[in-house]
């Protein structure tokens, strides 16, 4: 009788593990589909920033791109620099270097024109019975004349000088530029030339030379082509202070 207990009882305990070996079976299985289900949301959830991170080097790849088609439309030089950056940063800066590009052409552009302009000097127009224009090169040689010659005169006696320069590049016995009508080898005219390096002209004397130029003078004949501390000739047209004026 025992013994059939005990055989009943062992029966029982082996049912019970198999009931209990059944249950964990399937809650095992259960969490592991669980599981299962859970790695597809988080993969969706990480999708977007892995979607946003290739947007930005897409964007960096495109900001930064080398190709002959960009470099032709924009005229950007583009640098070995890789960004990662937003596409509105990417527009924004390919402006800025689009502009900076623009301005140093433009900067090269009025250079090379200054330059060319530097190069010609033409003369601006005055208005004067001669119709003389000079440089501001032959300016700056004839003030330098006008001061060895007549500083300290007055105002009216430089004016002179310079009618009288004028006078012969007009004649047409006198070359018919300023330096060849200031470097002739005349004993007695210009004398001042070979000094004319040691000249310091004043505000009188540029003064004295843009008033002739622009006609505001009438001092000397057309033919009054001398002038000295003592008449040449003996013709005199007129004296100013120290000098006579001869034609």
């Amino acid at each position: 009788m025992r013994k059939k207990i005990l055989d009943a009882a062992l029966l029982f305990a082996f049912a019970l593990c198999l009931i209990v070996t059944s249950n964990i079976q399937e809650e095992a299985a259960y969490v592991a589909e669980l599981e299962n289900e859970a790695v597809p949301l988080q993969d969706q959830e990480a999708e977007p920033e892995e979607m946003q991170f290739s947007a930005g080097v897409a964007a960096a790849i495109s900001a930064n791109s080398f190709t002959t088609e960009s470099d032709e439309k924009t005229g950007v030089e583009k640098k070995d620099v890789v960004l990662v950056t937003t596409s509105n940063d990417s527009e924004s800066n390919l402006e800025e270097e689009t502009d900076g590009s623009v301005e140093t052409n433009t900067e090269v552009s009025e250079s090379g024109q200054v330059e060319e302009v530097s190069g010609t000097s033409q003369a601006p127009a005055y208005n004067n019975r001669w119709n003389i224009s000079l440089t501001d090169e032959e300016i700056d040689l004839l003030a330098k004349i006008v001061w060895l010659e007549a500083n300290g005169e007055p105002v009216e006696g430089q004016e002179a000088v310079v009618e009288v320069v004028l006078n012969r590049m007009a004649s047409d016995l006198y070359p018919d530029t300023l330096y060849d009508v200031l470097s002739q080898n005349n004993p007695v005219q210009f004398v001042s030339w070979k000094r004319r390096d040691k000249a310091h002209p004043t505000e009188t004397e540029y003064q004295s030379i843009y008033n002739v130029l622009n006609g505001n003078t009438d001092l000397l004949r057309n033919d009054t082509m001398n002038f000295s501390t003592y008449p040449l000739t003996s013709n005199l047209d007129v004296k100013i202070c120290c000098h006579y004026f001869c034609y």
